[in-house]
């Protein structure tokens, strides 16, 4: 007995010993992580973990899946905003797909990002700058005098006046030529969804997201902008003009894509939100709108019938002198007995 406890101690004490020798792994098994990945002017690389942006943690990069071991950890640091990222140099990222392991104290995670410059993986920050600008990168004005339609019809002038845009051209654009899209009058598939992100775009909604879900965001705009981009069917601006669709009635909502192209070859694009304008007038014109009466003796055609009347009448006519002539005789006759 005492033989069969001195050993069930000593294989205890061995336990010990290994536990102290060879630490436990107390992490959960590694898993992907939600992360947006944007590669910053200078070619260097952020990376932005869902729920991780106020926790610090660690993170390591390589070109192949390697072990624990073989991983070189360094620590997360913070972005101008506060978000805890993971900034990586270009001089650590090969062409295609790396692997980015990260953990904290009770997470492990591991990602395969494709870095080749058409990775969709990538957001480029240039991007995120575009579409934070949309609406604002040409200048444009509302115009509600567009005429539309001008003319006199009976005494009474129709006018009638749309609205458009007009291009600000400044000092610079002096050489600049201006395209557009014709404006797309909504409700209408992808322009329609368009105008939604835009909406969210520019409210708090979007300015109270965090880092993580504006990249997300970013992407989605972006992505139907560059497609919408890709298709529109350019035609030149003339006078700097440009009047909203047709059949546009008033409050209508539309789209209006822009295209720049500045002297040095440069493509600027833009997309603009808009609500159409219409106005009809009628006016009476003085000396050209007075009612006039005109009378005039009703001739009657010649038929059978009238001239029955006429043969009638003309010998009433005879009879009524034959009554007259005789008793002009008979006024005559007493007149002289």
């Amino acid at each position: 007995m005492k033989e069969l406890q001195v050993k069930v101690m000593a294989v205890v004490l061995i336990a010990i010993l290994v536990a102290l020798i060879i630490p436990v792994n107390v992490f959960a098994a590694e898993t992907e992580a939600n992360i947006q990945v944007v590669k910053t002017e200078s070619g260097d690389y952020i990376i932005y973990v869902q729920n991780l942006a106020n926790t610090e943690f660690k993170f390591a990069i390589s070109q192949n899946q390697v072990d624990e071991a073989d991983r070189n950890y360094i620590n997360s640091v913070s972005d101008a905003a506060g978000n805890q990222v993971a900034l990586i140099e270009k001089e650590r990222v090969t062409e295609g797909t790396n692997y980015i392991y990260i953990k904290t104290d009770t997470e492990r995670y591991m990602n395969a990002v494709d870095f080749s410059e058409n990775s969709t993986q990538v957001f480029d920050k240039a991007k995120m700058q575009i579409v934070e600008t949309t609406t604002n990168r040409i200048a444009t004005e509302l115009l509600t005098n567009l005429e539309e339609r001008n003319e006199e019809v009976d005494g009474i002038q129709y006018t009638e006046t749309v609205g458009g845009l007009k291009i600000i051209r400044g000092e610079q654009d002096e050489n600049s030529i201006y395209y557009y899209q014709e404006g797309v009058k909504l409700p209408a598939e992808k322009y329609s969804e368009l105008k939604e992100l835009a909406d969210i775009l520019n409210s708090e909604e979007y300015e109270e997201k965090d880092m993580y879900s504006k990249i997300e965001f970013a992407k989605e705009f972006y992505s139907l902008y560059e497609e919408l981009i890709n298709n529109a069917t350019w035609q030149q601006v003339e006078n700097l003009e440009i009047r909203q669709p047709i059949d546009a009635q008033k409050d209508d909502q539309y789209v209006v894509l822009l295209k720049k192209v500045t002297e040095d070859g440069t493509e600027i694009y833009d997309a603009k939100f808009l609500v159409s304008y219409r106005e009809d007038e009628e006016e009476k014109i003085p000396g050209k709108t007075e009612t006039r009466v005109v009378q005039e003796t009703t001739k009657l055609p010649i038929t059978g019938d009238s001239i029955v009347l006429f043969v009638v009448l003309a010998v009433i006519i005879i009879a009524l002198i034959i009554v007259f002539v005789r008793m002009k005789k008979l006024q005559n006759k007493e007149s002289k007995h």
